[in-house]
């Protein structure tokens, strides 16, 4: 996984770029990992254009990390979720949970003064 930062109208946005498979193999290491991107900002997207599979592990992770970012008064945004993984989504229900954009640039733009950084869809 690969992280970075990028600053929008005073908000550091933490952006996590998600590929390959997230399940019950691979999925502690995002659990992790969460802790210390949150000691960088609490304001994150997962981009997961590049992301292939998703079974209901790594959707629980995904979970996981957003109630994290919650609890330290930030938000987790999704952008780009292809076919599969957007099937998922849709189908547990989850898009209820998450604020989900079509790119990464309007999911960390959402972040910028004015929007409700705490709010989700």
């Amino acid at each position: 996984m690969k992280f970075t930062l990028d600053n929008i109208d005073g908000h550091l946005v933490g952006i996590a770029e998600l590929e390959g498979r997230l399940d019950a193999s691979n999925s502690k290491p995002l659990q992790k990992i969460m802790p210390e991107w949150l000691e960088k900002t609490p304001f994150l997207v997962f981009d997961c254009s590049r992301l292939d599979f998703i079974d209901s592990s790594g959707l629980g992770a995904i979970v996981g990390c957003l109630r994290k970012a919650i609890d330290n008064k930030g938000d987790l945004r999704l952008s780009e979720l292809n076919g599969k993984v957007a099937m998922v989504f849709e189908l547990t229900k989850a898009t209820r949970l998450f604020s989900i954009f079509t790119n990464r640039g309007e999911a960390v733009a959402s972040f910028a003064a004015g929007a409700d950084p705490g709010s989700a869809k």
